[in-house]
């Protein structure tokens, strides 16, 4: 295939005929399964893909190719002798299929976490977690990736696609709502092993103001407030 009649949707055809979308972001630091977050409780790592691509129909590309570029603060390419931070991360594959079925989309302004702090998406997201793409044992697996392969992993079914901390507060919210039950919030934490306190998305001191007020309108006593002070002090700590 010519560069002239090359698709632009697909960055390398494999000898199986099995078309790879290279995806690749990058950053000072190196790629991590996994990363602490100021609670304490680890994050699982994630990757987003353009929400216009995924859905795309004219891109024909049968698998991305998750990658992650760890740089010097200096990122002109080619980069000098003396750098040494080059250097790529090969993190596993997943079908387009799989990715438009499972993956959590997430419109312009919708808020994430990254690290210790959150920020909003300035453009339509779609985010699909590390843990689960499909791994390789060397670099050469992906050369023998196939159409079987393929067929099998658009019909596989993955785990959440959002962090365990994130599964909690969505649990605490819809037990708040009426929706879910205590015996939900145990399931999870049985299911994804959390024990730990996750920290709230607003502070607490926004939590002891309200409970102050609630307080001066005679809606909960002493005993109440304090037995929330014991879990608002730990995400105090936590913040």
């Amino acid at each position: 295939m010519t560069m002239e009649n090359h698709s632009i949707a697909y960055d390398i055809l494999l000898p199986t005929g099995v078309k790879i979308d290279v995806k690749c972001r990058g950053g000072s630091l190196p790629f991590k399964e996994e990363y602490l977050s100021g609670d304490k409780i680890p994050r699982e790592a994630k990757h987003n893909f353009f929400a216009r691509q995924v859905y795309d129909k004219k891109l024909d590309t049968d698998i991305y190719l998750m990658t992650h570029l760890e740089t010097p603060s200096n990122r002109l390419l080619p980069g000098t002798k003396k750098q040494k931070k080059w250097i790529l991360y090969v993190c596993g594959w997943v079908s387009k299929e799989r990715v438009e079925r499972e993956g959590v989309y997430l419109p312009r302004g919708s808020l994430t976490e990254q690290g210790k702090t959150w920020f909003t998406y300035r453009g339509q997201e779609i985010e699909f977690y590390n843990k689960n793409l499909n791994g390789f044992n060397t670099l050469e697996d992906i050369l023998s990736i196939s159409s079987q392969d393929v067929e099998i992993d658009k019909n596989r079914k993955g785990d959440l696609n959002l962090t365990s901390a994130d599964a909690i507060r969505i649990v605490y919210d819809l037990i708040g709502r009426g929706v879910l039950q205590e015996k939900h919030l145990n399931f999870v934490k049985e299911q994804i092993g959390l024990v730990e306190v996750v920290r709230p998305i607003l502070h607490p001191n926004q939590y002891f103001h309200f409970l102050q007020w609630l307080k001066e309108k005679g809606q909960i006593t002493d005993q109440e407030i304090e037995k929330i002070n014991q879990i608002l002090v730990i995400s105090l700590v936590l913040f």
